[in-house]
């Protein structure tokens, strides 16, 4: 953040998915300050949100370049998703998605905290130290947690080393996405539906 503030690293050379991290950040002064620093606009409220997503639905029947939705998979979310036996483990496979309705995967894109499973929720753990982890409970035990990031490390965290743990409602997949062309969410949704079968066991 001091980085951003003074110029030496570009605000868009930070993915969104650690901007997601830093402001949800268990200290209120880093959350508040990266909120400002983004620059993004306020997220959507629920309602706002729905009818946003109707009002983008109608690309869901559109034809897409499954080429550039390929391009875009690779830049964007191959580090969470694995497609194909390619791509990260932090989120769902999709693998197969392809047989799902467009729409349903389109709105999956745009409002992931729409409908979020309990194994993909975002947690945050702050340990005695100050130091703070968030990402996606990986496993847990009487003794550790386990907390897999975005990035795909898997920390382990000792109980008696933990200030706080918190569970979020919110999905570990970043928002913003309906942000993109309609034509790069189009791309998308042509490159996954080409995804048909059932992933290899």
């Amino acid at each position: 953040l001091d980085a951003v503030e003074k110029g030496t690293l570009k605000r868009r050379d930070i993915a969104a998915e650690y901007w997601q991290q830093l402001k949800g950040n268990s200290s209120s002064d880093t959350a508040a300050r990266a909120r400002k620093l983004e620059g993004a606009k306020p997220a959507p409220s629920s309602a706002e949100m729905a009818a946003l997503t109707t009002k983008l639905l109608p690309i869901a029947n559109q034809k897409g370049d499954a080429k550039r939705g390929k391009e875009i998979f690779d830049m964007v979310c191959i580090n969470c998703h694995t497609l194909e036996g390619k791509g990260g483990k932090i989120g769902p496979e999709l693998t197969g998605i392809g047989i799902r309705p467009r729409a349903d995967i389109l709105v999956d894109i745009i409002d992931p905290n729409r409908s979020v499973e309990a194994n993909f929720r975002q947690w945050s753990v702050t340990t005695k130290s100050g130091e703070t982890v968030t990402g996606r409970l990986e496993a847990e035990t009487q003794t550790s947690v386990e907390i897999l990031d975005l990035t795909g490390v898997k920390h382990v965290v000792q109980r008696k080393d933990i200030a706080k743990l918190d569970a979020s409602m919110l999905s570990i997949m970043p928002t913003g996405f309906e942000q993109l062309p309609p034509a790069d969410l189009a791309a998308i949704l042509e490159y996954l539906a080409q995804s048909t079968h059932e992933p290899k066991k």
